[in-house]
């Protein structure tokens, strides 16, 4: 099935297909090519939505720091 992408999603979702430290994964705050944490969720909601991503929040993130979520290509 082929999605529609707006410019922002087909950038975040080449930033999730290069990935960290291997491709289509990563940690969303390190992958964020809008450095605003907040267009970045709405945008990877979007892709979620599409089921062109997956996005797990880390339950163990130190107090104080904030969220962290774990983003993964669906293949």
């Amino acid at each position: 099935m082929t999605h529609k992408l707006t410019d922002k999603e087909s950038a975040l979702l080449a930033s999730i297909e290069d990935g960290m430290d291997e491709p289509g994964c990563g940690w969303l705050h390190e992958l964020d090519p809008f450095n605003n944490s907040h267009v970045c969720a709405g945008v990877l909601g979007s892709l979620v939505s599409k089921g062109l991503v997956t996005s797990y929040e880390d339950t163990e993130t130190a107090p104080g720091f904030g969220s962290c979520y774990w983003v993964q290509l669906i293949k």
